[in-house]
């Protein structure tokens, strides 16, 4: 076993508390949106339901593993000191890529998400394929997503010989790791030719890579495409809005669009795509993987956060347990539709 350093010292603190946090704050979630969500919420509750769901089964995830995601020279590497287990070498690369699958899963979320509120915002009737044997198609998108991604991580990215040479010094140095006594993943983009020394690209890792981006391609372009839409439609919401109770609504919307885009955005899309591409163009930044390692822990902590805070019938039922910051001319859950739930149980 090796010497603990500062930062993994910071890395285990951060991922403790990412792990509790997330599970205190998801489970709240879960309890807000069973008892204290309109009656006619629909199956917008069971997606929200399914995200806390998955957001804690991915702190589970992070907190059993405790990987290092580390930058290595022109490439990556994820590391967990799990290793000998009953699981076999294979079953604990497995084990560690499906961390990795998680991320696909996040992002197929996330733009499952966003498709929702458009069909809500957009009242013609499209909510209907959010329901009944719809829902369990929408909810398996996910899944399917995060095992294809899983997949190609074990297949392009295991253990072999190139990334073992090129990262076992780097590894051992910078971060007293021994690449013999863990499970790692990882990629290696660029080699040098032993015999001329000029760098040349390694068609099987970038093949690997070329998979997992276009993934994340599409899954980034149907987010950004329908994020792009509902603000539009928000936008086109307020003025036809005449109450108060109706602008108050289209407020609600604007900050709980601008909130859960903003923390995947800064806590998984931008780390992320860095840590992924900034080896591709000749940068190699170690620090870009130390960062990726705690904000990937955090992510699940937060999510649920713009929900809890935003959404008035969950912000009032906190305020309820508290026994504070009472506002006045409340509005209650089955009352006038003030919050967003209500919006979005009106347009199905």
């Amino acid at each position: 076993m090796k010497d603990e350093t500062v930062f993994d010292a910071m890395k285990s603190s951060v991922q403790t508390i990412a792990f509790i946090f997330s599970c205190f704050s998801n489970l709240i979630l879960i309890f807000l949106i069973c008892t204290r969500s309109p009656k006619r919420l629909g199956s917008y509750k069971y997606l929200m339901i399914y995200f806390c769901v998955f957001a804690i089964f991915f702190s589970i995830l992070d907190i059993l593993l405790q990987p290092y995601i580390l930058s290595a020279g022109p490439g990556f590497i994820v590391i967990t000191e799990i290793k000998d287990t009953f699981l076999g070498p294979f079953g604990e690369t497995c084990l560690l890529s499906s961390l990795c699958g998680c991320f696909g899963c996040i992002l197929a979320t996330i733009a499952i998400h966003f498709i929702f509120r458009y069909f809500a915002l957009e009242r013609k009737g499209k909510l209907r394929y959010f329901q009944g044997q719809y829902l369990v198609g929408w909810l398996t998108i996910p899944g399917l997503v995060g095992a294809v991604w899983t997949a190609v991580t074990v297949y392009f990215c295991a253990p072999n010989e190139i990334t073992m040479d090129y990262s076992r010094q780097l590894m051992k140095d910078h971060y007293q790791i021994d690449l013999n006594n863990v499970t790692y993943i990882g990629s290696i983009y660029f080699l040098k030719d032993k015999g001329t020394g000029r760098t040349i690209p390694n068609k099987f890792g970038l093949l690997g890579m070329g998979i997992l981006f276009s993934i994340m391609g599409i899954s980034l372009s149907i987010l950004i495409y329908f994020a792009a839409k509902c603000y539009t439609r928000i936008k086109t919401l307020i003025y036809e809005g005449e109450s108060s109770f109706t602008r108050n609504l289209q407020k609600q919307l604007y900050k709980a669009l601008v909130a859960q885009a903003s923390i995947p955005m800064f806590f998984i899309f931008m780390p992320v795509g860095l840590y992924l591409t900034l080896p591709l163009v000749g940068i190699q930044l170690e620090v870009s993987g130390e960062i990726v390692t705690f904000v990937y822990a955090l992510y699940p902590a937060l999510d649920p956060l713009p929900i809890i805070f935003i959404i008035d019938n969950y912000r009032y039922a906190i305020f309820d347990f508290l026994g504070c910051c009472q506002p006045r001319n409340r509005v209650g859950v089955d009352d006038e539709p003030t919050s967003v739930s209500r919006h979005i149980s009106n347009c199905n």
